[in-house]
């Protein structure tokens, strides 16, 4: 009895693609009017096995004998005004769980007649965008323990591999939501650091506090991760112009406490602390080498002749910079000038 269902339901959705679309009054897939907001963007990360998408309707048992003739009607008032783009083809793929929920023997084939009926010209991209997102999806719930020992940036960049691997550029547009969301956030990251940038009018510790704030609310990765990250939190801190005019206005002993106590505020251990306080020491004393060896330089150029100059400066780069006087000299004639950069306390 249930084949001569399934196939009298199959005779009449074939009859579907030569009549025009009716009830078009029938429920949406969605309980919601469709939209932009209303595609998924399949934003998919360890955890997830499958895109977000909101529930298809129950099927009734009196429902069951039309389901595959209704099915193709609702897809039709759904989607028929954007089937052409490659997300919402994507997001037919909790269709197809949906009808496979109903008929877990075969499916798959009346899925694809159902697509086929319902979107004739557009039948066999969705049906390979699904095939290719099944696989994606399964590769991501196969390697879910190595994703998860990433760090976001790096688990982001493992997803987005596989993405492109199986969708390639199409991949930009399957997932185009998810890059909106992260273009945005990255816009509103740019307009917290110029703020803070160029705020004169808030302490080290309030500036720190907005920073830490931001980064919590705009990026999945913890404050603590992206500090262990290569210190991106403290170069991105320390970067900001507004702090280098505090920290210069310190004497170098209480700029050293103010730098070691944004560093335990940003997460540091006392041990890296510990570490970084001897780099910066060490940078201490490069930097005000450099300086006095440039101010000696300056002097001898407005002192020496043409003729002693170029012995002159051997011999005071050999004085100041010793072993590394040759490096220093071809830098110079490369015209690159190592202490004419700025400093930047905490990170140079």
């Amino acid at each position: 009895m249930k084949k001569w269902k399934t196939v009298l339901s199959l005779v009449v959705i074939a009859l579907l693609v030569t009549v025009s679309i009716y009830a078009k009054n029938s429920l949406e897939i969605s309980n919601a009017k469709t939209s932009s907001s209303d595609v998924p963007s399949f934003n998919l990360s360890a955890s997830q096995g499958h895109p977000e998408l909101n529930e298809l309707p129950a099927i009734t048992p009196a429902e069951d004998d039309n389901f595959d003739v209704n099915l193709v009607a609702k897809l039709q008032a759904t989607y028929a005004a954007r089937i052409g783009e490659l997300n919402v083809q994507a997001s037919l793929i909790k269709v197809k769980e949906y009808v496979l929920k109903h008929d877990p023997e075969e499916g798959v084939e009346r899925f694809i007649i159902i697509i086929q009926a319902a979107f004739p010209e557009y039948a066999a991209s969705i049906i390979s965008i699904i095939d290719r997102l099944e696989i994606y999806n399964d590769w991501v719930t196969e390697n879910q323990l190595m994703l998860s020992d990433l760090s976001m940036t790096a688990q982001r960049g493992a997803l987005w591999e596989k993405r492109r691997e199986l969708f390639d550029s199409d991949a930009d547009i399957i997932w185009s939501e998810e890059l909106a969301d992260l273009s945005q956030k990255k816009t509103k990251m740019q307009r917290m650091f110029r703020e803070l940038d160029e705020s004169n009018d808030m302490s080290l510790d309030e500036k720190l506090y907005q920073l830490q704030t931001a980064v919590s609310e705009n990026y999945e990765g913890s404050v603590q991760e992206l500090t262990l990250n290569g210190g991106m939190m403290s170069k991105a801190f320390f970067s900001f112009g507004s702090v280098q005019q505090a920290l210069k206005q310190l004497s170098a002993e209480e700029r050293q406490i103010e730098i070691n106590n944004i560093r335990q505020q940003l997460g540091f251990s006392e041990e890296q602390i510990a570490t970084l306080q001897v780099k910066d020491e060490a940078r201490n004393q490069r930097w005000d080498n450099g300086l006095a060896y440039m101010n000696e330089r300056n002097d001898l150029i407005n002192s020496s002749s043409e003729s002693e100059l170029p012995e002159a400066l051997v011999m005071l780069r050999e004085k100041h910079f010793k072993h590394e006087a040759i490096t220093i000299q071809k830098e110079e004639e490369s015209d690159f000038w190592r202490y004419k950069r700025p400093r930047v306390y905490g990170n140079n």
